[in-house]
Parts: structure tokens; C-alpha cells; sequence
């Protein structure tokens, strides 16, 4: 497990962060990333699929990058 999140981006790495290891909801987290409950539950959505092929044969599928990381930023 250890070996799997750390090939992962820090991004992904502090939503599952959050949820698994602090036990916030969604909405906590969101606050935690200044960001909306949406855009928390779709990175934790991405981060759960990245995880889970770091921990699998499969390979990863190519990751776009993130074009803003606040909304102050857009």
C-alpha cells in the first residue's frame, strides 16, 4: 500500500489522505482544500482509480494536468 501511494501525485496522495487516515467526509476535506464538494468528490473519485492500478498489473492511464488548484487561481 505504502509502495502504491507513493508513486501517486501529491493532489492524489492528500485527498486519501483525508478521508482514509483523518475519517473526514467529503465536505471536510473540501473545506481542508479550499475547493468545492464537487471538485473533492472528483479527485477522491480519480485518486481511488489511481490507487487502485499503482496496486494492480495494470497500467496507469496517462494523467492530464491540473489546470488550477484554487478557485481563486481561475
Amino acid at each position: 500500500m505504502r509502495t502504491a501511494l507513493s508513486v501517486l501525485g501529491e493532489f492524489d496522495q492528500e485527498i486519501l489522505r483525508l478521508i482514509g487516515w483523518e475519517e473526514l467526509t467529503v465536505s471536510e476535506a473540501a473545506q481542508v482544500l479550499d475547493c468545492t464538494r464537487a471538485t473533492a468528490a472528483v479527485r477522491l473519485h480519480r485518486a481511488r482509480r489511481r490507487l487502485a492500478e499503482a496496486m494492480s498489473d495494470r497500467p496507469a492511464r496517462p494523467r492530464r494536468p491540473v489546470l488550477s488548484t484554487t478557485r481563486e487561481e481561475l
